[in-house]
């Protein structure tokens, strides 16, 4: 489908652009590295370039694209370095964390676990399964007293991360063992085992980075 006529079937706006370029990222359309530019991009949508520009300034909030100063933006890069870098953080954190919270949690916060794990389990919208990812994560993490540390682990699920986790979900098999991890992880959670509970995750973090490099490796 052209882009004219995805952004046509959004309605107009920005939020219809920025709909519709983020799904040319998500789906490797629109690689990371590439220029975006504005007034081609305005052209071919049959825009002014105002509703283009605030597009673009919602998906540079959400890490999506890197603005440039004088110069057109551009996808976020993909990095296997940085990626790398950010799972070695998740795993040192996020374990520490949970190891807190797992006896915090009550019926009100298991609940919201496992209404994010059945949203995601059902959910065919490759975006809003990395942003369910996400909050599933931070909602084993929410008890904790460690609100600072889960202000660093958020952090790390910037625009690079969400993409490549999009990517993943893209094969069937990976959503399987994605799902599958999940499940393992609030298990442990809800039943009070919280060695078992750290252990799943870090493996989980694990498994997630070596999904994301042999798929950096094909590309």
């Amino acid at each position: 489908m052209a882009l004219q006529d995805t952004f046509l079937s959004y309605g107009d706006g920005p939020r219809a652009i920025y709909e519709a370029l983020k799904e040319r990222i998500i789906s490797g359309e629109l690689p990371a590295g590439s220029e975006l530019k504005i007034m081609p991009l305005a052209s071919e949508l049959g825009v002014s370039i105002v509703p283009v520009r605030e597009a673009i300034r919602i998906l540079a909030a959400e890490d999506l694209i890197e603005l440039r100063p004088r110069r057109s933006p551009v996808i976020a890069r993909i990095d296997q370095r940085d990626l790398v870098e950010i799972n070695r953080i998740r795993h040192a954190l996020e374990p520490l964390v949970l190891d807190d919270a797992v006896a915090r949690h009550t019926g009100e916060t298991l609940a919201r676990c496992k209404a994010l794990l059945d949203e995601d389990r059902t959910c065919n919208d490759l975006w809003q399964k990395v942003e369910l990812n996400k909050e599933f994560h931070l909602a084993l993490l929410a008890p904790s007293v460690m609100q600072r540390t889960i202000s660093i682990i958020a952090d790390q699920y910037v625009g690079m991360t969400r993409i490549t986790h999009a990517m993943v979900m893209k094969h069937p098999e990976m959503i399987d063992a994605h799902d599958a991890e999940h499940e393992a992880v609030f298990e442990a959670v809800r039943t009070v085992e919280t060695a078992r509970a750290v252990s799943l995750l870090e493996k989980h973090i694990d498994r997630a980075t070596e999904r994301v490099r042999a798929l950096l490796e094909v590309l």
